[in-house]
């Protein structure tokens, strides 16, 4: 207390530095637990950069996880009874275009497959304004 000076803490989250998913400590080792960690590594692996993930990529990562799980759940419980209501269908719905949307906002889903959206962006800029707001040079006329 005398004349020192109390510096915050650097040290970091288990979360934030990516040892643990959750706050709480959670066995991960059921089978959900193993699969929901599985589509987290494979998700991020897939954005190219692991260690230089974002804390909100990090977040729509296991959104879309969970999603994934929640579906696979779902898809399981309709092969088992063979019966879908109209509330389920529209919740299964629902969840696939959430988990489609979030998928091509963080660059895991793109309209090409195997190409990522932004590897298109490579023309000027004041040429994409010449050609008048087109990435064709000009229509291709079919005869």
């Amino acid at each position: 207390m005398h004349g020192t000076i109390k510096k915050p803490s650097k040290t970091r989250s288990a979360i934030t530095n990516g040892t643990r998913l959750f706050s709480e400590r959670l066995d991960l080792r059921t089978p959900r637990g193993k699969r929901f960690r599985d589509l987290v590594d494979a998700y991020t692996e897939a954005l190219g950069r692991p260690s230089q993930i974002t804390e909100t990529e990090r977040a729509f990562v296991r959104r879309v996880a969970f999603m994934q799980c929640q579906l696979e759940d779902m898809e399981l419980d309709y092969m088992k009874t063979g019966v879908c209501g109209h509330e389920e269908r529209l919740e299964y719905q629902r969840l696939a275009n959430s988990q489609s949307r979030l998928m091509k906002k963080i660059g895991l889903l793109s309209a090409t497959p195997g190409k990522r959206d932004d590897e298109d962006d490579d023309i000027d800029p004041l040429e994409y304004a010449r050609r008048g707001g087109s990435r064709h040079s000009g229509r291709e006329r079919l005869e």
